[in-house]
């Protein structure tokens, strides 16, 4: 009798902790990695790059990297004018940190022809860039890239008071980046005044 009471629990009892040995394996694993979370211009970035084959150049590098790492130095570009223009300050060393040749040049201009005028930029411009055009192939690599720069909240005052330029809201920022040497520059920049784009 005592033998089938003693069958009889570990006939119950086996179930059992087959059932809490099942459950205790699930409990240890993982949790499946979250999601992140992508700006739009980085996701439009990576369905263009899955649209289209992935091409690489001679030292290795494909075009979407090239992609991310000439809008890097654009960013940079823009970072270091903004706060050039707070004080038309056109010696700034930090412009040459993500421009070079003609670029550096026009931008220099740029702040030289306001500090002339006696005019600052205060704000912040809000950046939409876009690649053109990525030219893996060649050597250096070129990167193309386009914005829509609204300059609502970026503008040009009189160093004495008021704006010096009213009507600005937009413009067209036209430029080229270059890697040199593992190094992104912008190499060529342009600013065209739109009503809107």
């Amino acid at each position: 009798m005592l033998i089938r009471r003693q069958q009889r629990l570990t006939l119950l009892l086996c179930p059992a902790v087959l059932l809490a040995g099942c459950g205790s394996r699930e409990q240890h694993q993982p949790p499946p990695p979250a999601p992140t979370s992508t700006s739009a211009e980085e996701s439009d970035l990576t369905v263009r790059a899955s649209r289209a084959p992935v091409t690489t150049s001679p030292n290795g590098g494909s075009s979407s990297e090239a992609a991310r790492r000439a809008l890097d130095a654009y960013r940079g570009m823009w970072h270091e004018l903004t706060a050039a223009a707070a004080s038309a300050n056109h010696h700034s060393t930090g412009l040459s940190v993500h421009t070079s040749g003609q670029a550096l040049t026009d931008i220099r201009g740029l702040l030289y022809t306001d500090s002339i005028a006696g005019n600052i930029t205060l704000g912040l411009p809000v950046l939409a860039p876009r690649v053109k055009e990525v030219r893996i192939p060649e050597v250096p690599i070129e990167v193309d890239i386009i914005d829509c720069v609204d300059v609502s909240r970026w503008r040009k005052h009189k160093a004495r008071g008021g704006l010096a330029d009213p009507t600005a809201t937009h413009r067209i920022a036209e430029a080229t980046a270059r890697n040199n040497d593992g190094k992104w520059k912008v190499i060529s920049f342009s600013l065209r005044e739109v009503t809107a784009c």
